[in-house]
């Protein structure tokens, strides 16, 4: 009988020593090869490098927009928050360029160069330029859409009415590729030229904000042309 019995013990000792040596192994195999994400909205890019455990994911920035979180804050993340993921896994995250609220400024008989240098330092693009006659200097506005002091957002854009002369002058749209933007953007509205769509290409071993593709390159168009451009992300 007590033969049976230590053989028993001797049996339930095993089945427990290899119960726990199970669960230590999966906790460890757990550790090393899962990783649940952390909630990173809000945090900047050099805030999320200093978690110490955010080596076990790769961070790639997908892109930028509006939102109510401040300019350079994470806004969106993908896989979301506390999702278990394999490590090594690309974590995605979206950049805030800030809130979309704009109130529009009177530009009224203002150059054209002047008033495009103001709107694409606030990140407002000009989608439509219209012309009319007047007595005053030709690419000078005399209306925008939407009017002084009304709000709008900045992702729609802007449209602006300009006088018009009897000859209208030219310029040849200058090739700025493998400019930064803030290079290229000096050069086309120095010449008369306006910045329009700004749209981001990922380009692998090349730095972010090299201009990738213009509109119009070589070419002779008259002042004010909207010239669309491609940058590297």
């Amino acid at each position: 009988m007590k033969k049976y019995l230590a053989i028993l013990l001797s049996f339930i000792l095993i089945i427990f020593i290899c119960f726990f040596s199970l669960n230590i192994f999966l906790k460890t195999s757990f550790n090393k090869s899962f990783y649940s994400l952390p909630n990173l909205v809000g945090m900047t890019l050099e805030q999320i490098n200093k978690i110490e455990s955010i080596d076990k994911v790769s961070i790639v920035v997908a892109g930028s927009d509006f939102s109510e979180l401040p300019t350079g804050t994470i806004f969106r993340q993908n896989p979301s928050p506390n999702k278990i993921v394999k490590q090594g896994r690309t974590l995605r995250v979206w950049l805030s360029k800030g809130k979309d609220d704009y109130t529009m400024p009177d530009f009224t008989n203002k150059n054209l160069i002047e008033v495009s240098a103001k709107l694409q330092k606030d990140g407002i693009k000009i989608k439509k330029v219209s012309y009319t006659t007047s007595n005053l200097p030709y690419n000078t506005v005399l209306a925008s859409t939407p009017s002084v002091r009304q709000t709008t957002q900045k992702n729609k854009g802007v449209s602006l009415l300009l006088s018009n002369s009897n000859s209208v002058a030219s310029i040849e749209v200058p090739d700025t590729i493998g400019f930064t933007f803030e290079e290229a953007t000096y050069e086309l509205i120095s010449k008369g030229l306006i910045v329009g769509e700004v749209k981001e290409k990922v380009v692998p071993d090349l730095e972010k904000g090299i201009v990738i593709e213009t509109t119009n390159i070589g070419e002779t168009v008259p002042l004010g042309t909207i010239i669309n451009m491609i940058v590297s992300y």
